[in-house]
Parts: structure tokens; C-alpha cells; sequence
């Protein structure tokens, strides 16, 4: 009975993994297919298949770009925003997908300057987004190991210089381990942040959640904001400037 239920069991997996591929395949033929419609100028018909292959979970910087693209070609500027800010999630250096969202970001009517951060903060946190978590992850693991082996050596070694050098060694590793174990961290808030578009052309930023709240400022589409916090309908929300307040979250979409 065991062995038929681990045939089956095993078999189920098989096919999994068999409709998986040919799904996989789909839509890298359907992508195919909406870059060659896209060439041809047909940017709606291209956003239409983008966003099929997006809507069944297909994530991917050259997908979510294409379909930035799209919408820019179609002047549908907050949706394009939102595409290129997942794309760059993906991949926070890439040029291309920078230059074209900084495009894009001109053709808002909310010009909102950052809080200026000192030069050392905004050092370490460019150095932290410029290389993935995942990297800094292994680079972790790597020095965790040296470090243990260098260690090793300043334990079990009888000659003295040997101790020396897998103590100093070891001391300088370690230190540099959590230096990287700090970059992933600050890499890992930025990448989880919750932001989102404004998609509403004009919204009233309220005091609190709620019709009744006072107005507190003016915000429109295609400005991203930090979403700091939710209360049912509403979302509490934090601009660049660090001004913040309450919006419906109709009103926008999270990255």
C-alpha cells in the first residue's frame, strides 16, 4: 500500500512539474508574442498580452519594463510608473529602467524633494540596494565560514604565529561579516517596503481616517507614496518630504 502510494504520490509531482514547464513555456511564447506586436506599434494590443502573462504570476524585470513601456506609449503615466518601480525592485541598477522612470516622473504634477539624508547614510544605503539580498546573503554565509575556520586555527594551532594570524583574521571576518549582515538588513527593509502609486488624478490628504478627517494637503496620480499604516478603507500614508497623512486606498496601488 506504502509503495502505491509513494508511485502515485510521485507521479502527481511528475506531472506537476510536466504542466508547470509547459505553462513556463506558454508565456514565454506569449511574450515573444507581445514584443513582436509591440514593434509594430500596437501598444495596447502588447499591454493586453503583457498583462495576461503578469495577472497568472509571471514576475520579471524585462516583463514588468515591457509593460511600463506600454503604458507610457499609451499615456497612462501613474501605470507606467508602477510597472517600472516593480521592475526596479527586481533590479535596482539597472539603467534602463531608471532612465525611463525618471521620465516618466516629469510628467507628474507633484514635485516632491526628498528629506536630504547625510552623505554617509546615503552612502550606505546606495551601496546596501545596489547588489541584491540574496547576494549579500551568500557573502554572509561565506565570512561566517572563513571566519570559523580562521578560528579553527587560533584553537587547535600550537605554533604562535599561526594562533595570532587565526585570531586577527578571525576578529577582522567576523567584524566584516556583520558589516554585510547590516547591508542585507537595510537592503532587505527597502526591498519590503510597502509603497504604492497614486492612480485617483486628485486626491485630499486627510488628518485621520475618514470623510469627516480636515484637509490637510493635495496629492495627484503617479506619485509614490510609503504606506505607513490601514484602518479598513484607509491607508496612512508618508511622502518623500516626510509630510503624511490619510487617503482612501482605492486610490492608489502598492507596488
Amino acid at each position: 500500500m506504502s509503495y502505491k502510494l509513494n508511485y502515485i504520490s510521485a507521479l502527481l509531482i511528475l506531472v506537476c512539474l510536466s504542466l508547470g514547464v509547459k505553462g513556463q513555456g506558454h508565456y514565454e511564447e506569449l511574450f515573444y508574442e507581445a514584443n513582436e506586436v509591440y514593434k509594430t506599434g500596437a501598444y495596447d494590443s502588447a499591454k493586453t498580452i503583457y498583462s495576461e502573462i503578469a495577472t497568472n504570476g509571471m514576475v520579471s524585470k524585462e516583463l514588468f519594463y515591457n509593460l511600463g513601456n506600454a503604458h507610457f506609449k499609451l499615456g497612462n503615466v501613474p501605470a507606467s510608473i508602477l510597472f517600472y518601480e516593480r521592475a526596479l525592485r527586481i533590479d535596482p541598477m539597472d539603467e534602463d529602467i531608471q532612465y525611463n522612470l525618471k521620465i516618466a516622473n516629469t510628467l507628474i504634477t507633484d514635485k516632491i524633494e526628498p528629506v536630504e539624508r547625510v552623505f554617509f547614510v546615503k552612502w550606505w544605503h546606495n551601496l546596501a540596494v545596489s547588489l541584491s539580498c540574496t547576494f549579500w546573503a551568500i557573502v554572509f554565509l561565506a565570512l561566517l565560514t572563513l571566519s570559523a575556520t580562521l578560528l579553527t586555527f587560533f584553537f587547535v594551532a600550537k605554533n604562535s604565529k599561526i594562533k595570532q594570524l587565526g585570531l586577527l583574521g578571525g576578529t577582522v571576518v567576523i567584524t566584516s561579516a556583520i558589516v554585510v549582515l547590516l547591508l542585507g538588513r537595510t537592503n532587505s527593509t527597502e526591498t519590503l517596503k510597502h509603497e504604492a502609486i497614486v492612480f485617483s488624478p486628485s486626491v485630499n490628504v486627510k488628518s485621520e481616517p475618514g470623510l469627516n478627517g480636515i484637509d490637510q494637503f493635495v496629492i495627484h496620480s503617479g506619485l509614490k507614496v510609503e504606506v505607513m499604516d490601514t484602518d479598513g478603507d484607509w491607508s496612512r500614508i508618508r511622502l518623500a518630504d516626510g509630510n503624511s497623512g490619510w487617503l482612501q486606498s482605492q486610490s492608489m496601488e502598492e507596488i
